[in-house]
């Protein structure tokens, strides 16, 4: 049985990540549709004028206003940049970038328990093998 939280996600029981949650309210949200928004079909969402958005609705839900690191964390949960190809090049428009991760839909929160960050290798043993010196071969 699913129930709405405040800010408007269901859930079942799962735990949403704060970013996550974020990131939905900001792309349903109609105020910051001049910067971010669905595409289309709603398998997709769209950032505009990536300056603006970074300066002006970023330090809003989040605590930096860095591009840079908003798109690390869509690649953290799996998000992926959609190139699009319009008359045979790449499309002309660089300040709008399109992201899609198949369980961030238009229309289905419920999706969104199911996004996981993903896991690097643990701590111990980034530095062990950054400690190994490997011979090199002549």
């Amino acid at each position: 049985m699913s129930s709405r939280d405040h800010r408007g996600t269901e859930s079942s029981g799962g735990a949403v990540p704060a970013f996550l949650t974020k990131l939905w309210t900001l792309v349903e949200d109609p105020s910051t549709n001049e910067l971010i928004f669905w595409s289309t079909k709603g398998a997709s969402f769209h950032v505009y004028d990536q300056a603006r958005f970074a300066k002006e609705v970023l330090p809003k839900f989040f605590k930096h206003n860095n591009m840079a690191s908003f798109v690390r964390q869509l690649n953290m949960y799996g998000f992926r940049k959609v190139m699009n190809v319009e008359s045979g090049g790449l499309k002309a428009d660089r300040d709008d970038m399109e992201f899609s991760h198949q369980n961030f839909v238009r229309g289905k929160p419920n999706l969104l328990e199911q996004i996981k960050r993903k896991v690097g290798p643990p701590v111990n043993a980034i530095l062990f093998f950054s400690s190994c010196r490997v011979p090199v071969l002549r």
